[in-house]
């Protein structure tokens, strides 16, 4: 047979191993096969020459689970089972998952890195293959294979929970030019780890590790979104400090408490690959603060590093959060809302108090006295029930709240009204989540705002450069594009369907299809917007177009006619 690619109804029967990845069984299979090509194996397996040779997020899993009839399980279940996307879901919205799930099966996984946090979260998006050499051997006499484990793999895992000893990291999923092979591991290729070089086996930095690689170990046996509250996180973790002694009645940390705590972690951090160079306690800090005060961290291992901080496993984090009842803000992309964003919901055993200071038995100072919060923060949650607070002005009277409260619904700047009437920000910020239902007013208007000026953006950008096609317009507006991006997609790919895609092809020079129709076009949508033009507007248009029609000719005029177009534009402006 012409080709190892064509073979007629070919079927899978390899069995995966214990805890076994896809990528190893694929490549197990390229071994058994005999192939010459990695490209041949991909192509019998996922039915594409390369997609599907991604070590940890591989594409084309649903192609793969119909040609292995059934033996690797259902598409689903080769992804939770086999692939490392299962860990980077627990704290995301179920609908990411849902997504990241589709794109896996699909043809590719497009910017899925970027929407899971990896790209921005500072620890990188590679996952370089680690390997056991006690393990390579128990696998070599047990099975006649050695394999890559799973357990292995999930970022944070540095030492084989089995044996106790240092992983090695293999160079060929980093080295560009081996991205597409398939690789087994072998006792003979060691590569050791710079940081973890001198830890001794019985010493508490790889106990310390141990303890992190089982609480990586059980995050991915959670379900998408089973920890998607950062709001509820954060309060767990404060509860967690108040618990052990390290803030004071308000609420504040005691950080002559914590900071010992701070240099015993910054110390560990400098054995684990990932964060040894972030272990720097002041950092520590201002990360801490940020996961108190209920902001999303971008990358798991982040808050997994936390949680084994404060926390003695992995299931008794899992208890604190379900304990709580917190709000969870919800991003509804289709219709386009802007996700609420309460403050952060009382514990069960706060809401009683809250419920007493509501039913006016106690007063809302003695309230937050009783559940060890601020002023403010009681304050916020009976506003966020709905609870109208009596107000005792001191600077802010009657007549400038209400003028703070009206321009705060109309979605302007925080720091624009508190010059505006002299005041404070903290005073604005009071203002915003004291009154029922502004804050989430205020969000509103201002999202709509935002995505009104996107989107105006981006049609002026695409009615007169179209042509160019999307990249170029990307470069334009990357602000804009990056805003429709992350918060209008659906609207985005709708308004981008019309744009012509060029082509291009080595040592070619780029071609422009209809450019004369899409020029003649763009003008056209200038006189329909522009329909009361007079004589002398039509003069300019008249003039411009010899000029314009020799740009279009000649790709290194282009910038030439995008000038004109613009001083087109300007002058029809000028008198509307």
């Amino acid at each position: 047979m012409a080709r190892q690619s064509e073979l007629a109804d070919l079927t899978v029967g390899l069995l995966p191993l214990p805890d076994e990845t896809l990528f190893s069984w694929c490549s197990r299979y390229h071994r058994l096969a005999a192939n010459g090509l990695d490209r041949t194996t991909c192509l019998q397996l996922f039915g594409h020459h390369r997609a599907g040779t991604a070590h940890d997020f591989p594409a084309r899993v649903g192609e793969l689970a119909a040609r292995a009839d059934g033996k690797l399980g259902t598409t689903t279940e080769i992804i939770e089972q086999r692939t490392l996307l299962p860990y980077y879901l627990p704290f995301r919205p179920s609908h990411l998952g849902h997504e990241a799930v589709q794109a896996l099966s699909g043809g590719g996984i497009g910017h899925l890195k970027y929407r899971l946090g990896l790209q921005t979260s500072g620890l990188g998006a590679a996952h370089p293959l680690k390997s056991c050499r006690v393990c390579i051997q128990a696998d070599l006499d047990r099975y006649g294979w050695a394999y890559w484990h799973r357990a292995h793999q999930w970022p944070g895992v540095w030492i084989c929970p089995q044996h106790r000893q240092p992983l090695w990291i293999s160079p060929q999923k980093l080295n560009q030019l081996a991205r597409f092979a398939w690789e087994l591991p072998s006792p003979d290729a060691r590569g050791s780890v710079a940081c973890l070089g001198g830890v001794a086996t019985e010493s508490d930095h790889v106990e310390w590790l141990l303890k992190l690689a089982a609480m990586c170990a059980a995050l991915p046996s959670n379900a998408a979104g089973s920890f998607d509250d950062p709001y509820r996180i954060g309060l767990i973790f404060r509860q967690r400090i108040a618990g052990l002694g390290m803030c004071t009645a308000s609420g504040h940390v005691r950080w002559d408490m914590v900071d010992p705590v701070l240099r015993q972690l910054a110390d560990r951090l400098g054995v684990l690959p990932e964060l040894s160079h972030q272990a720097d306690p002041l950092l520590l800090r201002s990360q801490l603060l940020r996961l108190l005060s209920g902001r999303s961290l971008s990358h798991p291992l982040r808050i997994l590093v936390w949680m084994a901080t404060w926390f003695d496993d992995f299931g008794e984090f899992r208890h604190a959060y379900a304990a709580l009842e917190g709000p969870v803000g919800e991003l509804d992309q289709t219709a386009g809302n802007v996700p609420s964003r309460p403050p952060m919901g009382p514990a069960v055993w706060q809401q009683s108090v809250l419920r007493d200071a509501i039913e006016n038995r106690i007063s809302l100072t003695a309230a937050a006295r009783q559940a060890q919060v601020t002023y403010a923060t009681m304050a916020a949650w009976a506003s966020a029930a709905a609870i109208e607070l009596p107000r005792r002005p001191q600077k802010l009277h009657a007549p400038i709240w209400e003028a703070i409260v009206e321009q705060l619904r109309q979605g302007a700047d925080k720091d624009a009204v508190a010059s505006t009437f002299g005041v404070a920000i903290v005073t604005v910020t009071r203002v915003l989540r004291t009154v029922t239902g502004l804050q989430d007013q205020w969000h509103t208007v201002r999202h709509a705002r935002r995505r009104a000026h996107a989107r105006s953006t981006w049609a002026r950008i695409k009615g007169l450069h179209a042509y160019m096609g999307l990249k170029a317009l990307r470069r334009m507006e990357p602000a804009a594009y990056a805003w429709l991006y992350r918060n209008d997609r659906n609207w985005l790919d709708a308004s981008a369907r019309d744009v012509p895609r060029l082509g291009a092809t080595n040592h070619a020079p780029i071609r422009i299809e209809n450019a004369d129709a899409r020029m003649a076009l763009a003008l056209y949508k200038l006189a329909v917007q522009y329909p009361k033009v007079q004589s002398w507007r039509l003069e300019v248009l008249r003039n411009s177009m010899p000029r314009i029609d020799r740009a279009i000719r000649a790709p290194e005029r282009w910038p030439q006619t995008i000038k004109a177009l613009n001083f087109i534009l300007g002058r029809l402006e000028e008198n509307p």
